[in-house]
């Protein structure tokens, strides 16, 4: 059986690395359990894990007496289907019915029109976000079980809600809410997941928000430890890896748990002789690049302007990895400023600035897709690149 996973946001079959990270999240936890409650941003790129990392820690407090560890995956809406999934959410691992949670924040004076499937009377004014999350999250801590309990809300994918305009403002809303709470006594403590940029999109909204939410950047796995996430459970399957096979796949990976899995799990499917070496590796990842362009990178350089296409190609092809502003715009293809441009191309994740005014492409995996499948071929792009 393959051990290897080719899907975001599930834990592989075996866990590794992480200690120092898993050690951060149970400080803040002991600390909001003896009564001074933190909260925490966990943020990085695609795929490095950050998913994994709140199933794990909530898998280890699973059976920790009155802690109750409730992840929300959050998606794109309003305030109301923001309420509705936080409720919906802590029902279902609280085995309590969604009326039950209605009724406690109906009686708390709650007016959200249209929620819940109840009504209210109209002498009630409609409830701010403020407000209404304050009430929704004390009747849900109100119905945990023990003398003394500590509720954790792991939300993943925080940057979904930050690209509404409604709920941009909810990072603020939920500091006022979690300072009011545990002012209250109640331990209550915050995690999050969002993407390499979420810091800098919530200073765009609300700057005291950052005060509350501590950030953490994951970072990518170290050799040893993607060695170890690929020998111990193709062991447990009887195929072994070469070590040229595992510090190649590190390579093109750069530490990623995404694409580690994805070509793990294409190089385990080419084993010959319970065995997978730099020949087998050869076989299997083309078939692992290809899935990763249908998952994401073809999507990615076709919603790409008709210039980033071109600075795309000309830092793909260039023999070294980071190029400088001075070679990308004094290039013949590039016919205006391109300070712009690369700007763009930051904000969408397609490109990273790795100093100033040197620029490369966003992954290693990303660079072997387009150096490989040459999509700017297609449209004649490559062909008019004659200065590279």
């Amino acid at each position: 059986m393959n051990p290897f996973k080719r899907r975001t946001g599930v834990l592989p079959s075996y866990f590794t690395g992480r200690e120092n990270e898993l050690k951060e999240l149970k400080r803040i936890f002991d600390s909001t359990k003896e009564g001074d409650s933190g909260h925490i941003v966990v943020y990085g790129p695609k795929g490095i894990g950050k998913t994994c990392l709140l199933l794990k820690f909530q898998e280890e407090l699973r059976n920790t007496k009155e802690v109750y560890a409730i992840r929300i995956p959050l998606v794109e809406g309003t305030f109301n289907d923001i309420y509705s999934l936080i409720v919906d959410k802590c029902a279902d691992s609280l085995e309590i019915k969604v009326s039950s949670f209605w009724e406690s924040i109906k009686g708390m004076g709650v007016n959200i029109p249209f929620i819940g499937g109840f009504t209210v009377s109209k002498e009630i004014p409609p409830t701010s976000p403020s407000v209404a999350i304050e009430k929704i999250l004390k009747a849900i801590y109100e119905k945990l079980g023990g003398k003394d309990p500590v509720l954790i809300l792991l939300f993943d994918d925080l940057q979904r809600i930050l690209a509404n305009e409604d709920t941009q403002r909810v990072l603020s809303i939920l500091q006022n809410a979690l300072v009011e709470l545990n002012l209250q006594g109640m331990k209550i403590m915050f995690v999050a997941t969002g993407s390499f940029d979420i810091f800098s999109k919530i200073q765009e909204y609300t700057d005291s928000a950052v005060r509350i939410f501590d950030p953490y950047e994951l970072r990518p796995l170290s050799l040893n430890e993607v060695r170890e996430a690929i020998t111990i459970p193709s062991r447990n399957e009887g195929i072994s890896f070469t070590e040229d096979v595992i510090k190649r796949i590190y390579a093109v990976s750069e530490g990623n748990p995404y694409y580690l899995q994805v070509v793990a799990h294409n190089c385990f499917e080419e084993a010959v002789n319970s065995k997978v070496s730099m020949a087998e590796f050869e076989k299997a990842f083309p078939t692992a690049l290809s899935f990763l362009a249908q998952r994401e990178f073809r999507g990615m350089y076709e919603t790409a302007a008709n210039e980033e296409k071109k600075i795309l190609a000309i830092i793909a092809e260039n023999n070294s990895d980071v190029l400088a502003y001075k070679e990308i715009k004094e290039n013949k293809n590039i016919k205006s400023e391109p300070s712009k441009v690369l700007k763009n191309m930051i904000e969408k994740n397609l490109i990273l600035k790795e100093a100033r005014g040197r620029y490369k492409l966003r992954d290693e995996m990303f660079r072997e897709y387009l150096r490989t499948l040459k999509p700017y071929k297609e449209n004649g792009t490559l062909n008019s690149l004659n200065s590279i």
